[in-house]
């Protein structure tokens, strides 16, 4: 919310009522820090803590000043100031790629075209910097207006630097008043309609850090916490630009390594370039308790391309975003494992079965992986009873038996499968009696029963003692 505030130092201010006020506070403060312009970080109202200051601060000229900073290289035309400049460090020397990728960047977009009307040729970086100088501000505004990773990915381009407006400039938010306002207006009337708009929501895209997909964490209880999580993760996304992870990848490793910071469930707000809208998606505090049980995600680090695909890693972020169990991706495993004969697939899933664990409501959840632990076991003897007896074929079919009834979540037909199991190889199986009880509930146990039931090789002597 933003308040107007009078006979104090400073006449303006925000509080973090909700995220699109969150992450223009945070647009602010870089912008404000940049400029070493003064305000105020513990502003009070009614409970809620925010920023004060003077609106005549939020300039045009130092908000152009600042976005290209933020920005960087990804303004063409900064792009090709450096690689001039560049050359001129150099003593004027140019091969033909550095001519090519210089007109390649002046050329970058309808702006840049319109401005420097003249091409590169290795002799005149003086003229073309002076023309770059002379129309910065103008370059930088349109740039920056439409370029979808930067205001147009996040607002409507329209309404840069304009005043606040009867409706929201943000995607998602902006409504076409001349053909929608009566359709979303209570009792089809205009008058009705309420949205809110302010200026500093031109901030907002400042806020968020990734590429493709962006993130804003809107932990909005206390500023400084707000601000810290927003500059470490854009630091670590930083950082990660190189590397084949997702975003959400690195968001979830991000906050696991966090989770000390965020006392509750949290927002995190996502934008995508290629979406006329903002998600909104809840992360559990279990979940990234239990996620940071995983020793190491890369374990996790597993995909298959056949139809649509399967990318564990993004299917078990997901999961964890939308509170959903990881019963169908298992199950979905399992059945590749044994189809493919991917033997790194045993490892996925048991670290899939125990993340599953800690995600559930169960109460004693260290009886439950106890009994995982010895299905494993009882697994992992079965198969060498039946290697010693050379009846390898006969892991297989149960094996491919007990996959087909956990699959179409038959317990009945499972608890039949491990009785003929146990008679055949003449081994009792303790931890049969949880499934007797609920298969539905304790299918960990046979999930893990079936992924260890597996003769990738003889083991050893010492591998049987142990």
């Amino acid at each position: 919310m933003k308040r107007k505030l009078e006979n104090q130092v400073y006449d303006t201010a925000l509080f973090p009522t909700e995220w699109r006020f969150s992450a223009a506070i945070v647009g602010l403060i870089r912008y404000f820090e940049y400029h070493h312009i003064s305000y105020q970080k513990d502003c009070k109202w009614e409970g809620w803590e925010g920023i004060a200051y003077n609106e005549k601060d939020l300039t045009e000229a130092r908000f152009l000043e600042f976005a290209e900073s933020w920005y960087g290289a990804s303004f063409p035309h900064k792009k090709a100031e450096q690689l001039l400049e560049q050359g001129c460090s150099r003593g004027n020397t140019w091969t033909e790629e550095q001519i090519k990728e210089i007109n390649k960047q002046l050329k970058g977009n309808t702006i840049l075209k319109e401005t420097v009307e003249v091409k590169f040729d290795g002799s005149n970086q003086e003229e073309i910097l002076a023309v770059l100088e002379e129309n910065r501000e103008t370059i930088i505004k349109e740039t920056f207006r439409n370029k979808p990773n930067m205001y147009a990915g996040f607002a409507e381009e329209k309404f840069l630097f304009a005043e606040e407006n009867a409706n929201c400039r943000l995607l998602g938010y902006y409504v076409d008043m001349g053909k929608k306002a009566r359709n979303i207006s209570y009792k089809f009337d205009e008058n009705t309609f309420q949205s809110i708009d302010i200026r500093e929501f031109d901030w907002i895209p400042f806020a968020f850090c990734g590429t493709y997909e962006s993130f804003f964490v809107n932990n909005n209880l206390d500023i400084h916490a707000l601000c810290h999580i927003a500059d470490n993760l854009e630091a670590i996304m930083d950082r990660s630009r190189e590397s084949r992870e997702s975003n959400r990848k690195i968001l979830l490793k991000f906050m696991t390594e966090i989770q000390d910071f965020v006392e509750f469930d949290v927002e995190v707000i996502s934008k995508r370039w290629d979406r006329k809208y903002f998600e909104s998606l809840y992360i559990r505090k279990e979940a990234l308790q239990a996620m940071k049980a995983i020793p190491d995600l890369a374990l996790l680090n597993f995909h298959y391309e056949l139809g649509e695909g399967i990318n564990v890693q993004d299917e078990v972020i997901d999961c964890c975003i939308n509170q959903m169990s990881l019963d169908s991706l298992i199950e979905q495993l399992l059945k590749l494992k044994e189809r493919e004969q991917i033997g790194y697939l045993q490892v996925v899933i048991g670290q899939l079965i125990q993340l599953n664990v800690e995600w559930s409501q169960q109460m004693d959840k260290e009886l439950k992986k106890r009994t995982i632990r010895s299905a494993e076991n009882y697994a992992k003897k079965t198969v060498r009873t039946l290697l010693d007896r050379k009846k390898e074929n006969k892991i297989r079919s149960y094996r491919q038996k007990l996959i087909s009834a956990i699959t179409f979540h038959d317990y009945d037909r499972v608890n039949e499968i491990l009785l003929q199991l146990s008679d055949y190889v003449e081994i009792s199986y303790p931890f049969i009696y949880c499934l007797f009880e609920d298969g539905e509930e304790n299918k960990e146990v046979a999930f893990a029963f079936a992924n260890a039931l597996e003769a990738y090789k003889k083991e050893s002597k010492e591998e049987k003692e142990a």
